[in-house]
């Protein structure tokens, strides 16, 4: 993958913004977006922070499970399982399906068959305007672990 971010752009308000497709595959990372901001965080597996009962699950979003184990971000809002990247400018989610086209162009493996995933929920994962938090875990002890 190159140093330099490449261009999209917001489907609504059609503001350009810097971001970069990674493949969690090649990482032994999980993900998750934040529900407010769209900002990504990056759960590294070898991370010896990760709650045991946390129940991560490497090379993909995170599940429910994990939610609780983790710290809210800068903007208050939560890295929740079922949040999508934002756009930076007007916050709107980023549609999968309206984001192919730029996400094609731009991807070097496009000219050799490869296909954007379609969906937030796959290998690939996105980091906007190089707006990311790495593992983001509650400190241990002040996570209100109700052992349910």
């Amino acid at each position: 993958m190159s140093d330099k971010p490449d261009v999209g752009h917001c489907p609504r308000c059609s503001t350009a913004f810097d971001y970069r497709l990674y493949h969690s595959g090649f990482s032994d990372a999980a993900y998750a977006y934040c529900d407010r901001c769209g900002m990504t965080a990056l759960l590294d597996g070898w991370n010896s922070d990760i709650p045991s009962n946390a129940g991560l699950q490497l090379h993909e979003r995170i599940g429910p499970s994990v939610e609780p184990f983790l710290a809210p971000c800068s903007c208050g809002g939560r890295f929740l399982a079922r949040a999508v990247p934002r756009c930076p400018t007007c916050s709107d989610a980023l549609d999968p399906h309206a984001v192919r086209t730029f996400l094609e162009a731009n991807a070097p493996g496009t000219a050799k068959g490869w296909r954007w995933q379609g969906s937030w929920d796959g290998l690939y994962f996105i980091v906007v305007n190089d707006r990311l938090v790495r593992d983001p875990w509650m400190p241990k002890g002040s996570i209100d672990r109700a052992e349910a």
